[in-house]
């Protein structure tokens, strides 16, 4: 349970929303917002695609990882061709939608380096990387970055 000042948040969605409208990160009209709203849970079906198979023994894993590479490549294309020529998902700010997406296909990049074909799209991940302070995550030794991103149970950590 996450709280800032007396509300009370539970669901990932709904404290990525919260921040977002706290920090200036939200979406600036009501259509934008539907397609970012749509966009986050696209991310978390994409993140769920793979959960499933994550969690299974390690000889199921191995067997399926073909499988799910050719699944979320295919969902990372459909999130290319929404970006399509756009800096960001919103246009030309960014939004918390734009940090949820990245971190579900950064995830997939450590699966499979190659997944992302789109060149808009790798140049989306890089745009987010080289942010000032994502960047000192991603450059910094003692960030959680080396951590291991699925629960010590998963077959692919």
């Amino acid at each position: 349970q996450w709280y800032q000042r007396r509300v009370p948040i539970t669901a990932g969605i709904a404290i990525l929303h919260y921040l977002s409208n706290k920090y200036g990160l939200a979406p600036k009209d009501f259509a934008v917002h539907a397609q970012c709203d749509m966009l986050d849970h696209v991310a978390i079906d994409l993140t769920m695609l793979g959960v499933r198979l994550f969690y299974q023994p390690k000889d199921k894993f191995e067997a399926g990882k073909a499988g799910l590479v050719i699944s979320a490549g295919a969902m990372i294309k459909q999130f290319a061709t929404f970006l399509g020529s756009k800096k960001y998902f919103a246009g030309d700010y960014i939004t918390g939608t734009d940090f949820l997406v990245f971190e579900t296909i950064d995830k997939y990049t450590v699966l499979e380096p190659t997944i992302i074909e789109d060149e808009n799209l790798k140049n989306f991940m890089q745009r987010i990387r080289d942010l000032p302070t994502m960047n000192k995550y991603f450059t910094d030794p003692n960030s959680t970055r080396s951590w291991i991103l699925n629960n010590k149970m998963a077959a692919f950590k």
